[in-house]
């Protein structure tokens, strides 16, 4: 028997199955999905593979085949599904089958191939390289390759590690090994059997751990448990399993994510009739045959709510459920709502999770403890079989799109997954991606609307100020008159009070009054933001941190000029303003710790806070009934971003943010301020008219030829050297246009080569070629061919990025 293995290697020139006999003793565990140990290359490395074919079928070359050296796994860790799926993302986005299973898999459970030199006897006395033999044998008689090496150096003497491995005195081995395994704890039971246990009188503690054991069912307990119940030690234990009266045994444990709750009100939630109707509608669309169906509601209608019901439907029927969460801010909330419905029958996946807990979540599916799976992008591979139901909250969420290969959408691999069990996939969001709601309006999917707020309230008033009109008449504040006046309205009612400026830091870039030069990120082409609590200049895209300038670095003038603000500078502003009222910020600098999120929001749910700032991870998804008024800051700043989204992102985050007003019977207001009132983005927000906006973009979209009347490809090529970048831009240009000359019936645009919006991040300049084209799936061929063509061909430090359906091209 042969497997065909995919090896742990993410190059394009070994992106194919490579053969392995399987030999007799491994038969029955070699299938499918599962993992193995296997040499590979000339110097017989050893590697992880993934075993996507096993057939008796005889490869041309048997007798070059080598042999699988283990199996590393008891249960597959890829069903048949998931190594389908891994093979539809190659081909999707253009990425390599490794780069595929390993975004797939918890990168916490991933073995790398570990070099050691293990000492085999000593060399004789006047060997030079004696010294490194007793520093191993120092250390176990067994060392790291790489360590050794650099140990060697420092006593120059790396020859002689060479000479001690040729002559045998050391012998180099290889291992697979994982950042992350099983935790285990140590256990205690009694033996059975066991009948009456006699103690001596005066072995007291030797007696409370007995009796702590006869007291629960099993008999058994975690020794750390037992030790601090008791009071005893470890040599309590000890004796007592010399008298053979208890045995000590390792036990596997799980490493659980904290429940953080108190951010949702205990109430039983009673569905209005607007949601019993677009439950009985999706039930219908699904039994006629309707696999995808787009849940549009205004914010407050109760969404979740119909997410609940749908999963009970699906685990009724034996099930799995995944559900997506854009933001890491929604997920406190969003995970207490499911673990107070499902309990432990929910795991969850985000990034703020340790690589523990997270490889503990992908287990306990594999084994089948979970039901559901609630998190970010990654939870769309969850290992569960036999999914009945997916949903997307907030499908529109750029988050979903992962930014390093594969380049994949979570919306189109979650349709992968679900069609092949014949599930229902859930699109849910007030603002639905132009994309999604196009094809629901052309009837490809189905469409379900909420057009009302559960509990008898209201949207919130928009009103709009014109900040021209306040520069005009002498107010130069951070807020509008109407804002300021809001703030105080809201204050003295005791209400909550939400502030949205989507922008980092106190003030958001530095300029020469003269010159007009603005100071930049030496590594990229940004300019740099002032963070005043660390009084540092930082980059936001590299972490570049640099002094305040006393001069321009450009022309040596001394008129420094700090421009634009930030949600630190806002903050400041709110508390000179409004000294009484007691402020929380929320952004990415407030939130690095583990559970920032979660104190911050727990705390404005308590009142412990009046007016809660940040950027927009406070503008989706957070229900808190004593919000009264929302404020935006600056309106415009999506807006006029060089992007055929722009308009897009700016209606969605503004009627986002709107909808945390005016949740319970205090009517909401909504102030936003803007220098753009006449953008139709602006208007149609302030209206909560989503169709209206939609009528809008989708002629703008139909008129030049963007998503969703076509699909974009982008390439970036980037390196340390701008002439190698341009040059190896323009030869994969010419190549790619060279073959697409051939294809016939296909309508294309290509636009490059040119540099990228933002030229140089992270000290790599970034050249770029676009295509648009109603038919991709012939672009993106010709594109891998001139892709592998070009590796050949470039300068080896000069990189190319691919990306399908990009969310942005900047």
């Amino acid at each position: 028997m042969y497997a065909q293995v995919i090896v742990s290697n993410t190059s394009h020139s070994v992106d194919r199955p490579f053969h392995y006999i399987i030999p007799p003793s491994m038969l029955d565990s070699v299938k499918i999905g599962v993992r193995v140990a296997v040499t590979f290359g000339q110097g017989d490395r050893l590697v992880e593979g993934y075993v996507v074919e096993v057939s008796d079928e005889c490869p041309k070359e048997v007798g070059r085949l080598k042999e699988i050296i283990r199996v590393i796994d008891s249960i597959p860790m890829f069903s048949e599904e998931l190594i389908r799926l891994g093979s539809w993302m190659r081909k999707e986005y253009l990425c390599t089958w490794a780069e595929a299973l390993h975004c797939i898999m918890p990168a916490q459970a991933r073995k790398k191939g570990v070099k050691y030199v293990i000492l085999k006897c000593k060399p004789p006395e006047t060997h030079p390289g004696k010294s490194i033999c007793e520093w191993i044998a120092e250390s176990g008689g067994r060392l790291e390759y790489e360590q050794a090496k650099d140990m060697a150096r420092s006593m120059h003497m790396g020859t002689e590690l060479d000479d001690l491995i040729e002559k045998g005195y050391l012998e180099l081995s290889y291992s697979l090994e994982s950042k992350v395994s099983e935790k285990h704890e140590k256990w205690a039971g009694i033996i059975p059997g066991n009948g009456d246990i006699v103690l001596p009188k005066n072995a007291f503690r030797m007696k409370a751990v007995v009796d702590c054991l006869l007291a629960v069912p099993e008999k058994k307990l975690p020794c750390g448990h037992i030790m601090r119940m008791t009071g005893c030690g470890a040599g309590t234990l000890a004796a007592l399993e010399r008298k053979g009266i208890i045995t000590l045994f390792d036990r596997r444990s799980e490493r659980t994510p904290e429940l953080q709750v108190g951010l949702i009100e205990d109430r039983v939630e009673q569905l209005s009739h607007q949601q019993k109707a677009a439950l009985k509608q999706i039930r219908s669309l699904y039994g006629s045959g309707v696999k995808e169906v787009l849940l549009h509601g205004v914010t407050g209608s109760g969404k979740t709510e119909v997410y609940m019901n749908l999963i009970g439907d699906t685990m009724q029927k034996g099930k799995k459920a995944i559900v997506l969460v854009p933001e890491i801010s929604l997920t406190p909330q969003m995970v207490e709502w499911y673990a107070k419905r499902f309990g432990n029958r929910a795991a969850v996946f985000h990034s703020k999770l340790s690589p523990g807990e997270r490889y503990d979540q992908w287990e306990g599916i594999r084994r089948g403890e979970y039901d559901v799976a609630i998190g970010a992008r990654s939870a769309v591979f969850a290992p569960f079989e036999d999914i009945g139901l997916i949903i997307l909250d907030e499908e529109h969420e750029h988050t979903y799109k992962s930014e390093s290969s594969p380049r994949y959408v979570a919306r189109d691999v979650a349709r992968q997954r679900v069609f092949y069990y014949g599930g229902l996939l859930v699109l849910g969001s007030a603002t639905p991606s132009v994309e999604t709601y196009y094809r629901a309006a052309e009837g490809s999917i189905g469409l379900v609307e909420l057009t009302e707020r559960v509990g008898g309230s209201t949207l919130p008033v928009v009103e709009t100020v014109d900040m021209r009109t306040e520069l005009k008449e002498g107010n130069r504040s951070i807020f509008s008159r109407k804002l300021k006046e809001e703030i105080e309205n809201a204050l003295s009612g005791k209400h909550q009070i939400i502030l949205l400026l989507n922008r980092r830091g106190y003030f958001t870039y530095v300029s020469c009054r003269d010159c007009g030069n603005v100071v930049k990120c030496r590594n990229c082409d940004i300019s740099l933001t002032y963070h005043k609590n660390k009084n540092v200049l930082l980059c936001h895209y590299c972490g570049f941190t640099g002094a305040l300038p006393d001069i321009c670095p450009s022309c040596g003038s001394k008129r420094i000029k700090y421009m634009g603000s930030g949600t630190e500078k806002l903050e400041a502003e709110v508390v000179e303003n409004f000294p009484d009222a007691r402020v929380l910020r929320m952004d990415v600098d407030s939130t690095r710790r583990k559970g920032s999120h979660y104190n911050i929001l727990k705390a404005f749910k308590n009142k412990e806070g009046d007016i809660l700032l940040g950027t927009q991870m406070i503008a989706k998804g957070l229900d808190f009934p004593g919000v009264s008024l929302v404020g935006v800051i600056l309106a415009d700043f999506t807006l006029n971003l060089p992007d055929f989204r722009s308009a897009e992102r700016a209606f969605q985050i503004l009627t986002q943010v709107s909808g945390r007003a005016g949740r319970s019977t205090v009517p909401g207001k909504v102030i936003v301020q803007t220098y753009s009132p006449e953008h139709y983005s602006i208007i149609t927000s302030s209206r909560h008219d989503f169709k209206e906006f939609y009528r809008n973009e989708i002629e703008i979209r139909r008129r030049f030829g963007y998503p969703p009347f076509s699909r974009l490809l982008n390439i970036v090529v980037t390196g340390a050297k701008q002439r190698d970048v341009a040059e190896s831009c323009k030869y994969f240009y010419n190549d790619l246009t060279g073959r697409l000359e051939n294809i016939k019936d296909s309508s294309f645009e290509v636009f490059g080569p040119g540099p990228a919006l933002h030229s140089r991040i992270q000290g790599k300049y970034r050249w770029q070629i676009i295509i648009k084209s109603s038919e991709m799936e012939i672009i993106k061929e010709k594109v891998k061919e001139s892709w592998l063509d070009a590796a050949h061909s470039i300068k080896k430090d000069v990189n190319i990025i691919i990306d399908v359906d990009p969310y942005s091209l900047m």
